[in-house]
């Protein structure tokens, strides 16, 4: 029987540890997150460690969420997020100068624990230089863990262990020779925590983490939803200003709407949702939000798609883990108004295509497992930890 994500294996792995390096070493705690979902993901974890170890110094890259959580931040990823090869270049030099301003606090001090949350690019090579500088390495979400056919290469050999939020991707990295865990998506805990009202009414609006793509997005989301009585939930991504998201629902001729924090809160209290692709669409899913997922980016990127050909089935997560079109999508020129507003109306209403929507997203769930992910990856990288050096006696 496997021992994916078993206390057995945490202890083990906490024990190994201690062992190989002695107590009294890991009072640091280093997280990189690149993107939004991603400092959502480390505010979570420092919250949990912070809490259970308030001796632990909890330091990183990341945004205003991780900031808020406790993390001391090094350098700021707010803006560092992009799509396409164009909007990627422009925030190189951003990306970069963080990688220095890391990698700089890195060399500072006592090696701890460096956390990496997804986002390769960077985290990989921030893996070999922690490594390298003596620190223990727990990667949280691996790029590309979604895969069902091939896993990071060069994983095992940068990480002490990795949480990853797939079954498939644990077993994969398993077999490759990483101390790898699943214990469920984090995505499912942080929904659990949300309090959803007895009735859904109304339609969830979240149009990206990206600043190219909220602008985009809204253009063709807001003339698609003109005359729906029904309330509209504008739910900005955490690096997104309120004042940014509003302007530029206006400027698309939206109408009335309430904006709402977190997102997954507007996804719990909707009856459907227009969701932007990306980690969004998985939230959705998970929160049994029937979902048309939508992307528009500036003329470059149209341009750059169809120079480059990109293949691809599908670019919601939801649809690449059932591997099939479960959830309709709407890319690029193909996102106008009136497609949205045609593949949203049945959505609303009971019915063939509601139902067959929430009988996919039950299936999403089962594939992600657990509701707890973020409590067992807490134990597991305070089980990494050193334990608190105990008060000397007193004479």
């Amino acid at each position: 029987m496997s021992e994916i994500g078993t206390l057995a294996a945490v202890q083990r792995a906490g024990a190994d540890a201690l062992t190989q390096v002695g107590a009294g070493v890991h009072t640091r705690v280093f997280f990189s997150a690149g993107e939004a979902s991603g400092d959502a993901y480390a505010a979570e974890l420092a919250s949990r460690i912070g809490e259970a170890r308030p001796d632990v110094d909890l330091e990183g890259v990341g945004g205003q969420l991780s900031q808020g959580a406790g993390v001391h931040l090094v350098a700021s990823s707010q803006d560092w997020g992009a799509v396409g090869i164009i909007e990627s270049l422009k925030v190189v030099p951003q990306v970069w100068q963080g990688y220095r301003a890391a990698v700089a606090h890195l060399r500072q001090g006592r090696p701890g624990l460096f956390v990496p949350i997804d986002y390769g690019y960077l985290n990989i090579k921030l893996c070999r230089q922690a490594r390298a500088l003596g620190w223990r390495v727990v990667y949280f979400i691996p790029p590309g863990s979604w895969r069902r056919t091939k896993q990071g290469a060069d994983l095992p050999g940068l990480t002490d262990a990795i949480i990853t939020p797939f079954s498939w991707s644990a077993t994969m990295l398993q077999e490759m020779g990483a101390n790898a865990h699943w214990f469920g998506h984090p995505l499912r805990q942080m929904l659990k925590q949300v309090d959803a009202p007895a009735v859904r009414s109304g339609i969830a609006v979240l149009p990206g983490s990206r600043h190219h793509e909220i602008e985009h997005n809204l253009r063709a989301i807001a003339p698609a939803l003109k005359g729906l009585n029904v309330p509209i939930r504008l739910a900005p991504a955490p690096n997104v200003t309120s004042d940014e998201v509003t302007q530029a629902w206006v400027r698309a001729g939206g109408g009335e709407c309430d904006v709402v924090r977190p997102a997954r809160a507007a996804l719990m209290a909707s009856r459907a949702a227009v969701v932007c692709s990306g980690t969004a669409t998985l939230e959705a899913a998970l929160a049994l939000t029937p979902t048309v997922v939508t992307y528009r980016g500036p003329w470059t990127m149209e341009l750059e798609y169809r120079i480059r050909k990109p293949k691809f089935d599908f670019i919601s997560l939801p649809n690449i883990l059932l591997q099939r079109g479960a959830l309709p999508e709407l890319i690029q020129n193909a996102a106008t108004p009136e497609a949205i507003r045609a593949a949203l109306e049945p959505l609303l209403a009971d019915g063939p295509e509601r139902e067959a929507q929430l009988e996919a997203m039950r299936a999403v769930q089962d594939f992600c497992g657990p509701s707890d992910a973020l409590d067992q990856s807490a134990k597991m990288i305070l089980a990494w930890l050193a334990p608190p050096l105990e008060p000397s006696p007193s004479s």
